[in-house]
């Protein structure tokens, strides 16, 4: 499967965990065997970092249901309040997540 996007492209085999970007590879090997890493992968460190963190999360659920019933019964009986400042603090805070992302 092949992922292009503005900041390089991507390819990865289906059921591996490791990204291997384009401009890091080495060219293929000629038929005749040169080239002495012919027939190697190399996986990225982190992509060992991120199978375990899948690994670990495996297990957490991805919806905490006790606060959602929490927060329902609290919006039933007019108690839950919005902060607006910490909204905002916090939408600010994921957009300049996003922008340091992209810049690097």
């Amino acid at each position: 499967m092949k992922i292009q996007s503005s900041i390089g492209s991507i390819e990865t085999t289906a059921g591996t965990s490791g990204v291997v970007r384009k401009e890091d590879r080495k060219a293929p090997a000629t038929a005749q065997g040169g080239g002495r890493d012919a027939g190697t992968v190399r996986i990225d460190p982190r992509a060992s970092l991120l199978a375990s963190a899948e690994a670990s999360l495996g297990g957490v659920p991805e919806i905490d249901t006790a606060r959602v019933d929490e927060i329902k019964r609290a919006i039933a009986e007019g108690r839950f309040e919005v902060d607006s400042r910490r909204v905002a603090e916090r939408l600010m805070g994921s957009v300049r997540d996003l922008i340091l992302t992209r810049s690097n």
